[in-house]
């Protein structure tokens, strides 16, 4: 193998490990999203810190007022997101992002939209959500050119 060859591979190691790091913390978000869907309280706690704190449209919440709302039912909920931003420095990070979650039950369908923001900190190795604020925006608020992606765990 040529040097050349050699410089692109590790050119390209850096840049992937680079967009690893970025999207690293954001995992966080997805995995409690994810739990909430699967109505799964141990998931949910295992992603956050032992003072999460949940400023849920003008409300404070812990993880026990959350947990006392997600209860089973007959919908089906999927996850989208845009990540807006990513910061982190050491043990760090926030990230903002567009959250929407589509609501199915047989024919019927719902979107809720919300504008959202979280403050992680590494915890053994592992980014946990210490502080999550949720903003709800009116679906048809959503900006056009946001293009959400949808989070399958």
């Amino acid at each position: 193998m040529g040097k050349i060859q050699k410089l692109i591979i590790f050119i390209s190691l850096i840049i992937s490990a680079s967009t690893y790091a970025q999207d690293a913390p954001f995992k966080a978000v997805q995995d409690l999203f994810s739990a909430i869907s699967q109505v799964n309280h141990s998931k949910m706690k295992a992603v956050v810190t032992a003072d999460f704190q949940l400023l849920e449209d003008g409300e404070d919440w812990d993880m026990n007022d959350l947990i006392n709302v997600i209860k089973p039912s007959n919908y089906v909920r999927k996850n989208y997101f845009n990540v807006v931003k990513t910061q982190s420095s050491g043990d760090f990070a926030w990230v903002s992002y567009w959250n929407k979650a589509t609501f199915t039950k047989g024919e019927l369908t719902k979107d809720v939209v919300w504008l959202e923001s979280a403050v992680l900190i590494k915890d053994a190795n592992k980014w946990k959500i210490q502080m999550l604020h949720s903003t709800k925006i009116k679906p048809e608020k959503l900006p056009k050119n946001i293009v959400l992606t949808e989070y399958k765990n």
